[in-house]
């Protein structure tokens, strides 16, 4: 039976709630929703995403071609020196612009790219950027996944009853959160870890802003089915991980 297709992740390029721009990660495919129009892109052929400069190469051309001539020309005496003068500068800062380039982010597929330019690239969109290139590269499960915090688990009913509520945002901890957490603090030992694959949640992941730090947080809101289990690190599996 073929997998019901679930949105995993979400994040609004330019600002919360803008349908216009937002990129979706879905359990078949990224979706991105720029200036209004679609672009949808099946996880099997992503490579990663990346950001970057881009030069704008007409600006750069065309100022490369003109700003020459209409220099000769001014030296010449062919030209009135006032625009003569405008156009040289004018054509200076074409060329300082385009050289300069936009900020883009850039969707690698396996045999093309895709180009989005951006004013700027805020941490939200860097942190689904991040988020998503962890699941294309095929890192090691233990990268992949979120580990959600318990204390005292003893059976998998607890288990169960912990991921079956519904109306409940959870705050989730990266691999490298994970590593963070471990190297900084000395953790009890009766703490547990359920470790939660995001491509079979059912429920959706976001990254959310934590009061004190401003740092951003993996929360997953809603149920999260059983399929999305792959484990439970306890204190020892946490020191055979990171020591």
């Amino acid at each position: 039976m073929e997998q019901k297709e679930s949105n995993i992740a979400q994040c609004y390029i330019l600002y919360d709630g803008n349908e216009s721009d937002k990129c979706e990660f879905t359990t078949r495919k990224l979706r991105i929703v720029y200036r209004g129009k679609e672009s949808e892109f099946p996880v099997e052929t992503l490579v990663s995403m990346t950001v970057h400069q881009k030069k704008l190469l007409i600006p750069i051309i065309v100022s490369g071609i003109l700003t020459p001539l209409i220099s000769a020309g001014f030296f010449m005496g062919l030209f009135h020196p006032i625009p003569a003068l405008f156009f040289i500068i004018g054509g200076v800062f074409a060329f300082y612009f385009g050289w300069m380039g936009e900020k883009v982010f850039t969707v690698n597929l396996t045999q093309a790219y895709r180009d989005f330019p951006v004013k700027i690239v805020s941490a939200n969109l860097k942190a689904f950027m991040d988020f998503v290139n962890q699941y294309i590269k095929n890192e090691p499960l233990e990268k992949r996944v979120l580990y959600l915090e318990a204390k005292d688990l003893k059976d998998p009913v607890q288990v169960n009853n912990i991921i079956s509520e519904k109306n409940i945002e959870r705050n989730v901890l990266s691999f490298w959160d994970l590593q963070a957490r471990y190297a900084d603090e000395e953790l009890d030992p009766s703490i547990r870890f359920i470790m939660i694959d995001p491509m079979k949640i059912g429920s959706e992941v976001k990254y959310e802003t934590t009061q004190n730090d401003q740092k951003l947080v993996p929360v997953i809101k809603g149920k999260i089915q059983p399929a999305a289990i792959s484990g439970i690190l306890d204190h020892k599996g946490l020191s055979k991980l990171f020591d």
